[in-house]
């Protein structure tokens, strides 16, 4: 397991009262739904990523495949 670090932020307090409601809400401690938020964040980020990489490479590999179905079409001409 992981060591936890306590960290210090200023956040606004009606987002303070959220995370106190939904901590409550959860049976979770505050620490542990923000954690728990920051990790959501990460994934989605990450998923992101690789959805526009994703998306990039499918477009270079069209336009590799049109440049060899014109070289394709010169070769039997």
């Amino acid at each position: 397991m992981s060591q936890k670090l306590k960290v210090t932020i200023t956040i606004d307090e009606a987002v303070v009262r959220e995370i106190d409601r939904i901590s409550k809400e959860q049976g979770e401690s505050r620490s542990h739904m923000i954690e728990e938020a920051i990790k959501a964040w990460g994934q989605k980020r990450l998923e992101r990523e690789l959805i526009e990489g994703y998306r990039a490479m499918a477009k270079e590999d069209s336009d590799l495949a049109e440049a060899n179905l014109e070289a394709g079409a010169e070769a039997l001409k």
